[in-house]
């Protein structure tokens, strides 16, 4: 479910912004994320220590690989079970530009992160109108 709420993020940038809403949602989950940690002063992701940071690394990664697709170089992560280990924006980004061919590297240690699943999202009090349309854009994306 994690990579819906990105994948609407990008979806909304690739259709210039006519679902602002995407990022209320995308801000509220990385929050919930990774918030304890920036209030902290703790940087995500090497050097994000804030949501608009988030927002802006997005803009970035959507612009690159808009223009020049996705980098050879910069193979996603998974574990041996095929769950992601990092890059979750890079595939969610991929996902809305619809670029088909995204390297993968197999990694033997296991995922880290908790599954950022339907209730994981329930259990941080995501509103019930968010949660819908969170399940209606993981269907989407699934097709």
């Amino acid at each position: 479910m994690d990579l819906a709420v990105k994948w609407r993020f990008f979806r909304n940038l690739l259709l210039g912004g006519s679902d602002p809403d995407s990022e209320r949602v995308y801000r509220w989950h990385i929050e919930k994320r990774s918030g304890h940690r920036m209030a902290n002063g703790i940087a995500t992701d090497r050097w994000k220590l804030s949501l608009d940071d988030y927002v802006m690394a997005c803009r970035m990664l959507f612009d690159s690989m808009q223009s020049f697709g996705f980098r050879p170089k910069a193979a996603v992560q998974i574990d041996p079970d095929g769950e992601l280990l990092g890059g979750a924006h890079r595939v969610a980004c991929a996902l809305a530009l619809e670029i088909k061919d995204i390297p993968v590297l197999q990694e033997t240690r296991k995922v880290w992160a908790p599954p950022w699943d339907w209730g994981w999202f329930v259990e941080k009090g995501m509103m019930f109108d968010d949660l819908e349309r969170l399940y209606a854009d993981w269907e989407s994306m699934k097709a």
